[in-house]
């Protein structure tokens, strides 16, 4: 349903040697059906089937596998091509990694692999969604890959039968990335201390405000660090987040503000994770 490196971080594991290629046999689909049951812990009916992975390549669209020296399909990436007022463009459907294979950078490479093929095509912009509660996910998708927020659907793909859906309303920040020049990264997003925060659950010494206020020039959208950890304590706690940060992203983009990416801050080990986002003044 959703593109991203799904699950929970775990231990960097070494450096991994990946190929990755389209997926050209029967085999090769079956084997990324597998990986998806894996990945979401789904059945059907929410995979995306053999049969569509093999045929879509016909059409524009792509599916492609990292696979290991052994042939083992450890990541892939599959999405449709179609047109969007008047212009060709992709959207990047499914982006999974297998959990043993995370952190060592495949879902990164398979994004560059799709951006790359593309613009060979002449398709000009690839769009997905990310959850905007999974902190990782919005820093590969903003820092490091350098996408761009379009809009935020409450509710996307209503409710699924995936455990790494949390078992939360399908909220989604829609992406839009740009296959033409030179890749865009954001590895730091600048910030400075006591800037207002949107967060339904203020810390001493916040400058915390709300929707409706003022309209500060730079401001900060928290979501929690690990919102599997947080579910995994208080379900209604999870929730608190998810209806939060609707509002907040809502009132956001809204009223002009533009997401300039994902800032992590730790103090004293009180680690925090905040989406930055920036207004231009208005011109009288």
């Amino acid at each position: 349903m959703t593109a991203g490196v799904r699950g929970a971080p775990t231990a960097a594991p070494p450096e991994v040697a990946v190929t990755i290629r389209p997926l050209v046999s029967v085999d090769d689909a079956r084997a990324c059906v597998d990986l998806q049951r894996d990945v979401w812990g789904w059945d059907q009916p929410e995979v995306v089937p053999a049969t569509l992975l093999h045929v879509v390549d016909y059409v524009g669209g792509l599916a492609a596998g990292a696979f290991d020296s052994g042939g083992t399909m450890l990541g892939f990436v599959f999405g449709i091509t179609g047109v969007r007022d008047g212009t060709v463009v992709h959207w990047s459907h499914m982006l999974g990694v297998r959990e043993s294979a995370r952190n060592a950078g495949i879902g990164r490479s398979l994004k560059e692999y799709q951006r790359r093929i593309l613009a060979e095509r002449g398709v000009r912009c690839i769009y997905w969604t990310f959850d905007p509660l999974q902190a990782k996910n919005a820093y590969l998708n903003l820092n490091r890959l350098g996408a761009r927020v379009v809009d935020y659907v409450p509710d996307m793909y209503g409710t699924t039968e995936s455990p790494l859906h949390l078992g939360l309303a399908t909220d989604r920040i829609i992406v839009a990335l740009a296959t033409g020049g030179h890749e865009i990264e954001r590895e730091r997003v600048a910030t400075s201390d006591h800037l207002p925060v949107m967060t339904p659950f203020p810390r001493l010494n916040d400058f915390a405000f709300g929707v409706g206020g003022s309209l500060p020039a730079t401001a900060l959208i928290e979501i929690p660090t690990d919102i599997l950890s947080v579910l995994a304590r208080s379900v209604s706690t999870a929730h608190t987040w998810r209806l939060g940060v609707r509002d907040h992203f809502r009132w956001a983009l809204a009223n002009g503000y533009r997401v300039r990416g994902l800032h992590r801050h730790d103090t004293a080990g009180d680690e925090r994770a905040f989406y930055v986002v920036t207004r231009e003044p208005q011109s009288t």
